[in-house]
């Protein structure tokens, strides 16, 4: 490890500047009310706000309002009072907007797309991404829209697949579109894809894997000493990237057995965390030039839902060998990889982490409340909350958590306290 270079998150920076302004400014939570993009404001998982309670009544937190918004694994963003998320009916895609605080529909946006029902519901698994005025979605068979926030309105288009020229594999694209400093990243089968976003041309494509099908996770930009890294896992090796020109700055080789890939690369202090339910967890620590293995063990490989990382350990659902409602949840440290407690009788799920508290939503739409702390398993609250097949990633803006299935169903529960105050 001496030989590598340390660094620090994104999101440990945005929390000092969280703190600065509510000390400065007086304005407690102004960052941590948004989640704009699948894994919210830093891309990792993690939310900033910590006044909602989990002390619920015996049937669970109050609902504030269910919407239906069609077939899909979309989660959702959440950004200026609205809330954006995909649904799939009769082979048509629609990206709906709805009120954040009421669920009131403000707005849809249609386009042709199969359905595709290949081993499960089938639908769109990306979430938007809202950067602005503008949310940006992609499709199955890699259609990228930009839509105006406020009317829904068409500003440009895209279709990865006369681009890319390769195979995007049996399910499609499954990873979101990530927007920084004026380019859209996505990974569309095996390649990765730079947009302009205000043109929506094509900057470049890398990371092209002749051999590879498919990606179905999301680029996380490093914030590195010696530069930006665009980090993208695909399906036979995770690639550093340089997001100005694509140019490849490494190559670190992972992925076996089925090689499915769903598990965003987790920045850690230690190194780049990846993961899967084929393959394990590995660390990986980067240099300038170069990417190197710290440690490979059996002890987290997650499948749907990306670990988070708070404290030095990573959190996650084990997935090893995909045997459903017998896997654990898993507190691991990040330096050499062991276990310090497990939590039997998890599934398929999927979570996000606020304060200590981990907010963790069950493929079976079970909502549970688990502490962050390394010393010990302590679950705090656990309530059936949605029905069907929950994939998708909970959502926690502004002391309100959205939680969605398979078919459709939307729901908003309500974590502010008595009075929806927090």
């Amino acid at each position: 490890m001496n030989a590598s270079i340390r660094f620090k998150t994104r999101h440990s920076r945005s929390a000092l500047l969280a703190l600065g302004l509510l000390l400065i400014h007086g304005v407690a939570e102004l960052r941590a009310s948004e989640w704009p993009q699948r894994r919210g404001p830093d891309n990792n998982g993690i939310s900033g706000e910590t006044n909602w309670v989990h002390a619920w009544p015996a049937d669970g937190p109050p609902v504030l309002w269910k919407a239906e918004v069609r077939t899909g694994f979309s989660s959702v963003a959440a950004a200026g009072g609205r809330i954006f998320t995909l649904g799939n009916t009769n082979e048509t895609d629609t990206v709906v907007a709805l009120e954040a605080a009421t669920g009131k529909r403000l707005w849809e946006f249609q386009y042709p797309e199969p359905l595709n029902p290949k081993m499960y519901e089938g639908g769109p698994n990306s979430t938007p991404t809202v950067a602005g005025t503008r949310v940006v979605t992609a499709s199955r068979t890699g259609k990228v829209f930009c839509l105006d926030t406020a009317s829904g309105n068409l500003i440009r288009s895209n279709q990865l697949a006369s681009v890319v020229n390769l195979t995007n594999g049996d399910w499609g694209l499954g990873g979101s579109p990530l927007v920084v400093d004026r380019q859209v990243f996505v990974n569309f089968g095996s390649a990765v894809v730079a947009l302009d976003v205000d043109s929506g041309q094509v900057r470049w494509q890398g990371a092209k894997e002749a051999k590879g099908k498919y990606s179905f996770t999301t680029p996380v930009l490093l914030e590195h000493p010696a530069g930006k890294v665009l980090l993208a896992h695909m399906q036979k090796a995770l690639y550093g990237l340089a997001p100005d020109d694509g140019r490849l700055l490494w190559r670190h080789e992972f992925g076996r057995g089925y090689e499915t890939h769903s598990a965003d690369p987790v920045v850690t202090p230690a190194g780049v965390f990846l993961s899967s339910g084929d393959d394990g967890g590995e660390m990986v620590a980067v240099t300038a030039g170069q990417a190197t293995r710290r440690w490979k063990n059996k002890n987290l490989g997650t499948f749907t839902g990306t670990a988070v990382l708070v404290n030095g350990h990573l959190f996650g659902v084990d997935a090893g060998g995909y045997k459903k409602g017998n896997q654990e949840l898993r507190c691991v440290e990040i330096e050499e990889g062991t276990i310090r407690w497990r939590i039997p009788g998890f599934g398929q799920d999927s979570l996000i982490a606020s304060g200590d508290r981990l907010l963790i939503l069950t493929e079976k739409g079970e909502l549970v409340v688990v502490s962050t702390r390394s010393d010990r398993a302590e679950e705090l609250a656990r309530s059936q909350v949605i029905g069907g097949k929950c994939w998708q990633q909970p959502v926690l803006s502004n002391g309100l958590l959205y939680v969605r299935n398979a078919s459709g169903t939307l729901v908003c529960l309500d974590l502010r306290g008595p009075g929806g105050k927090g």
